[in-house]
């Protein structure tokens, strides 16, 4: 690109090209001018995939160019954006030995009254063979106690639900069983999870089943089978989600968007390893209806409150496009959005990519400068020949005294945290984790590696979200630390190891090797609980055995690692009990009343409800200190006050809204 080949020629010619530049610019005096030009340093590359982005420029041009279904608004709730609006429904079915028995169910159900039904959302309830199908406008409800007592005389048939992983792909596998199977029939639900393995919803002799399935599997053991039951269940559960389209949504190639851009975008997500918020939630869609262009109607597998939050932010593509570059979509080939752009829903379009140099058209021009020198960088941001770029801390600190700057920082996206492993003693207590947490200056670390530029917060949910609350962070206080540690039973003589029958307290702290960063964090933490008598050791682990071996087989005191926020309510995965052994509850917190709050919040599908839902969760959670939040970093990114329109963006300190600062100016008659 040009920009590469004037940098070749080295400062002076960078010197006069600013120089014009910087003359062109003067001259047009108070007028807003038609473009920006931001500027990035070097070694920040581009990737211009919607769905990994790779730096704060990458997410700015994926806010203009690409429009999401949902968007969480600046009430921090849920909003339309392609999508126009959304409604659940439900399908509740059980089965009985015979069909009149179903009848006799079905019957009385519908005979329960107009208000019974209402409060139950319950539409009605019909019989196919010896199926009785409940429709119900409203997922979740009513619950299943409430049902079966008014059924169980009939003799309602559990369900079973049998998973099956299999080393190569599964469904010829499994065709071929059912060609030849006795028990077939007592399939009721069959859901594929990945190309290797699958999931069956059985009602009726599922023994007689369960055993012929193992049978089949069990003389193919070169594919290396593995056939068990997960769970029993009344009824089989499917919670329908459909979401209406904007009318004349379009991609800014002029085509619609339609349902079907839709389902190709989520099947995209799920091809690839792209950790996509919201990913495990768009896998428990078990069957996609894209037959209406303007109705997005995707039916789940199982109950699961936060499903909507996976379509809030989730960028649209054209199933066009994802057809036509699907071999070249793989993570060994990460310039396929940099050397041809997919068309967005947003506001502006990509005119022109490279590794050097972007161009977003839309009301206003941007032009992005990749790889710049900082000399160039600075010299051209002083020059006025360049309106935006990304100063390190240290510079953001001095920028932020010049009164024509206008400094933005980007939303926290993840926190470092120590997480404790609370099964092993002394860190079991509870008290004891919350002392080491009061050992830690905070703010001051905040204030040195950071400086300031970042939040402290004690929560698990990301702030500004409507069912995320204020929580007080937990104070630096040594002497109260000390005290809590006495009380405890532990002591201390002088500058002796603090004692406890006999043994001194020894933690062992494991990060990943080469971040630089996080070892400075974790040699802070060594100072700070050394105050207290406490040592520790730090052992640095490649990223691979930090997750696989140290991680998954618990074997840590505390870990050092960078946690993601997420816009979903469920918090399931990370602290309930059952995903301790071989989930992601690496903490191994185990709490009986934890785990209730749990399940009920990921039930919960109506977003008014989680509020109070959610802050239950949170204050159990916090009151137990699983973990230790050190603090979230914000990017900062600054900019010329004089080329942001009044109004047009948020104060200093807010984040950066491009796609305000480009809407047209509307004219005053």
């Amino acid at each position: 690109m040009l920009w590469s080949r004037w940098i070749i020629f080295g400062i002076p010619a960078t010197v006069a090209l600013l120089a014009i530049w910087s003359g062109r610019k003067a001259s047009e005096s108070h007028e807003l001018r038609a473009a920006l030009v931001f500027a990035s340093g070097e070694g920040i590359a581009p990737s211009l995939n919607p769905f990994l982005p790779a730096s704060e420029m990458d997410r700015l041009i994926t806010d203009l160019v690409h429009e999401p279904l949902l968007k969480i608004g600046a009430s921090g709730r849920m909003e339309p954006a392609i999508a126009e609006s959304w409604n659940w429904s439900q399908t509740s079915s059980v089965w009985f030995a015979s069909e009149d028995n179903a009848r006799t169910v079905a019957k009385r159900l519908n005979a329960l009254g107009a208000e019974v039904l209402s409060k139950w959302h319950l539409t009605n309830a019909e019989t196919s063979g010896n199926e009785v199908r409940l429709h119900l406008s409203k997922p979740g409800t009513p619950p299943v106690s409430t049902i079966m007592p008014l059924i169980a005389d009939q003799g309602p048939l559990p369900v079973e639900f049998i998973r099956v992983e299999l080393k190569e792909q599964a469904q010829g596998y499994h065709e071929f069983f059912l060609k030849n199977s006795v028990e077939r029939g007592q399939i009721k639900s069959l859901w594929f999870d990945g190309p290797n393995a699958y999931e069956l919803a059985v009602s009726g002799e599922t023994l007689k089943f369960f055993e012929e399935l193992n049978l089949f599997y069990q003389n193919r053991a070169d594919l290396q089978p593995r056939v068990r039951s997960l769970r029993t269940s009344p009824m089989l559960h499917r919670p329908r989600l459909e979401i209406i389209l904007r009318d004349g949504a379009k991609f800014n190639d002029g085509t619609p968007v339609t349902s079907d851009d839709v389902r190709a975008t989520v099947g995209l997500v799920l091809s690839q390893p792209w950790p996509v918020p919201g990913r495990e939630a768009l896998r428990l869609i078990a069957v996609w209806d894209s037959s209406d262009p303007r109705k997005v109607r995707a039916t789940f597998k199982e109950v699961y409150g936060p499903a909507l939050t996976a379509f809030c932010g989730l960028p649209v593509l054209p199933a066009k496009w994802i057809e036509q570059h699907r071999d070249a979509l793989s993570p060994s080939n990460p310039r396929v959005f940099l050397d041809q752009p997919p068309p967005g829903a947003g506001d502006a379009r990509i005119e022109h990519a490279s590794e050097g140099n972007i161009i977003v058209e839309g009301a206003r021009r941007i032009e992005f400068m990749l790889g710049q020198p900082a000399k160039t960088i600075r010299m051209g941001f002083a020059m006025r020949a360049i309106d935006g770029f990304w100063p390190g801390r240290a510079e953001a600190v001095r920028l932020a005294k010049e009164q024509s700057v206008s400094l933005h920082f980007a939303p926290a996206r993840s926190r470092l945290a120590v997480l404790w492993n609370c099964r092993k003693p002394p860190l079991n207590d509870p008290r004891v984790r919350e002392a080491l947490g009061m050992g830690v200056d905070r703010p001051a670390m905040l204030r040195d590696l950071l400086q300031n530029q970042g939040v402290i917060q004690d929560g698990i949910f990301q702030q500004g979200l409507w069912f995320a609350q204020k929580i007080t962070p937990l104070e630096f206080n040594l002497n109260k630390a000390r005290q809590t540690l006495e009380e405890l039973g532990w002591s201390r003589k002088g500058t002796e190891p603090l004692m406890k029958n006999g043994n001194a307290f020894r933690i062992e702290l494991i990060t990943v090797t080469g971040n630089n960063e996080r070892l400075e964090v974790a040699r802070r933490l060594q100072e700070s609980w050394r105050k207290l008598g406490i040592e520790l050791t730090i052992t640095s682990v490649p990223p691979d055995e930090f997750v696989n071996v140290r991680l998954q087989e618990h074997r840590f005191d505390a870990a050092l690692l960078g946690l993601d926020y997420e816009t979903t309510w469920d918090q399931f995965p990370y602290w309930q009990s059952s995903q301790a052994q071989a989930g992601l509850n690496i903490t191994g917190i185990a709490d009986p009343t934890l785990d209730g709050l749990l399940e009920e919040l990921r039930a919960e599908f109506d977003p008014d409800r989680v509020p109070a839902l959610a802050h239950n969760l949170e204050n159990r959670i916090v009151m137990a200190h699983p973990f230790l939040t050190l603090f979230s970093g914000n990017d900062p990114v600054a900019m010329r006050k004089d080329v942001v329109p009044a109004g047009r963006t948020e104060a200093d300190g807010g984040p950066l809204n491009l796609r305000a600062m480009t809407k047209p100016e509307v004219k005053q008659h």
